[in-house]
């Protein structure tokens, strides 16, 4: 099975999931800038502001070939509860026939968001077991 790991990131906090991803699937994780060739799953991951998905991460979907991605699994974050972003990707996906075989949420509660820049991208050590988790499992879809 082949494995791409994509994502987008304001912060660093889900480049942070999306490396930890990495080290389960055993690819790198790249960002959205970089093309998806052919892949049997796809690990995609985007924050969520002001209620929305960054537009470069629904572009990215959009921008996605149905005949090249076999299948996605989304990771997103967010600084409250609501898991927006995560409906707005699988009906991109659902609208070009991507099936979305998993969903990991978490939220950040505006961890990165600093007046002056940056600074995302700690995780909490139960925050990395759950997303390795996530990862074995969608490995196994």
């Amino acid at each position: 099975m082949t494995v791409a790991i994509r994502y987008q990131t304001r912060n660093g906090n889900t480049k942070a999931f999306a490396e930890q991803i990495s080290t389960v699937a055993g690819v790198p994780a790249e960002s959205v800038e970089t093309p998806v060739t052919e892949t049997d799953l796809l690990f995609f991951g985007g924050g969520t502001y002001f209620m929305k998905p960054d537009s470069s991460a629904s572009a990215f979907m959009k921008g996605l070939d149905a005949s090249k991605v076999k299948k996605i699994a989304l990771f997103t974050t967010s600084g409250g509860p609501e898991m927006v972003s995560d409906k707005a990707l699988t009906k991109i996906a659902n609208q070009k026939g991507i099936e979305i075989v998993g969903h990991f949420h978490q939220v950040m509660g505006g961890k990165g968001m600093k007046l002056l820049g940056s600074h995302g991208g700690k995780l909490k050590p139960e925050q990395i077991e759950l997303v390795k988790q996530f990862a074995k499992e969608m490995l196994t879809k």
